[in-house]
């Protein structure tokens, strides 16, 4: 039998979803390149395409790393050299071994 479970993504923030949706945002916050924009949404399809963390590891160009410091627990995905997604995993509450959602929190430039 086919896999066909994926991890479910949800946007702690509103604004990120909008410019997920590709809809306008004012909030000079939320104002980057287009480019970039079109980076986000490519990095948010490929976390939507994983059934798994393990799956999303694989993924090289996402570089998946647990933070440290005073982002210890949370996870940051590479949108670009420059820019990363930070992430929060939600245990599933009932296998507690597996995460079911990835909560994205913020674009952050990296090293910053």
């Amino acid at each position: 039998m086919l896999n066909t479970y994926r991890l479910e993504i949800e946007f702690k923030d509103p604004k990120l979803l909008q410019l997920f949706e590709g809809v306008k945002v004012t909030d000079k916050k939320y104002r980057y390149p287009e480019a970039l924009l079109n980076q986000f949404r490519k990095t948010i399809r490929t976390l939507q395409s994983g059934s798994n963390i393990n799956d999303l590891k694989s993924f090289n160009s996402l570089n998946y790393e647990k933070l440290k410091g005073n982002l210890k627990g949370k996870c940051s995905v590479r949108i670009n050299k420059q820019y990363r997604l930070i992430l929060e995993e939600i245990v599933n509450p009932i296998d507690k071994d597996s995460i079911e959602i990835l909560a994205i929190e913020e674009i952050s430039k990296h090293y910053e």
